[in-house]
């Protein structure tokens, strides 16, 4: 697919269905509440295996480049390797909620959630830093464009994530069984789009019950991720009071656009977060590798 062809179909930002424009502000802002894996072919991604998000490194990341691109920036340390074994176990028949790994490397995990912005520049952003991002993926938010984040998902770099069909912020009011429609229903059109099968589940807002937990357990995922830090335009929500990244942190972002960013692009917000993360002495790791 050319690039041009690719911009083309991943300008559309905003949500047709249900989602109007005029509550797209109010749902952004709530998203960021609670908190207590190639080619495609077509529409749609083939079914074989998800590439690993460290699979493409290989080639190097050009540090003069990301000068010029982003200024501030250099390219991240890599991330020391992972534990011989996951410092976090996680079992399909009791899926563990989690908002951060208990390890002691300065590294954090950067998670993106919903889909509303379809910025062309992000995916080449991905390919220009190639750290490991984790992409939670509700379906009402992605419909208009599942070829966008097939091609984020095709950098290598991503991992995708299930964060149900139409991101409902009140799941713990809803019965056990919408709540597993919301899940396993994702789990569906996951794999039809993307031929991978994710195990980690983020409830939309962080909010859940014991009823979710199960809708989880029944739709055959292992853990539920939650988050300690929020990134906004500029600036980071810590949980903790030293306002400070600890060792093992889970970062929550959205895909954002100039309609919820005060005319900001995905880019610079990214860039920003990328800012806090390396001022502080930590680098990006996979996920993945960790739970």
């Amino acid at each position: 697919m050319s690039h041009a062809s690719a911009s083309s179909w991943s300008r559309r930002r905003l949500l047709g269905g249900a989602v109007s424009l005029a509550a797209l502000g109010s749902f952004t802002a709530a998203c960021g509440g609670g908190g207590t894996p190639k080619a495609t072919s077509g529409d749609r991604a083939t079914s074989g295996a998800s590439p690993s998000p460290t699979a493409a490194a290989g080639g190097g990341v050009d540090a003069e480049l990301i000068a010029r691109r982003y200024p501030g920036l250099k390219p991240f340390a890599p991330a020391p390797p992972p534990p011989a074994h996951k410092p976090i176990v996680l079992s399909a028949a009791h899926p563990q909620v989690f908002s951060r790994v208990p390890i002691t490397d300065k590294v954090v995990f950067v998670t993106i959630d919903d889909g509303v912005e379809k910025d062309p520049a992000f995916i080449q952003m991905v390919k220009d830093f190639q750290v490991p991002l984790t992409l939670s993926l509700a379906d009402t938010l992605i419909k208009d464009d599942y070829r966008y984040f097939a091609e984020l998902h095709a950098t290598g770099f991503v991992s995708i994530q299930n964060h149900t069909l139409t991101h409902p912020l009140d799941m713990p009011r809803l019965s056990a069984q919408r709540q597993l429609e919301e899940i396993a229903g994702q789990q569906v059109k996951l794999h039809r789009e993307y031929g991978t099968t994710p195990y980690l589940f983020r409830p939309p807002g962080g909010n859940y019950n014991a009823a979710t937990v199960a809708a989880a357990r029944g739709a055959g995922l292992k853990g539920m991720m939650l988050w300690k830090e929020s990134m906004e335009i500029h600036d980071m929500q810590y949980q903790g009071a030293s306002h400070l990244l600890r060792p093992g942190d889970i970062i929550l972002c959205h895909f954002r656009g100039p309609a919820q960013l005060k005319g900001e692009t995905m880019v610079q917000m990214m860039a920003n977060l990328y800012r806090h993360i390396q001022a502080q002495g930590f680098t990006v790791a996979d996920i993945t590798h960790y739970v």
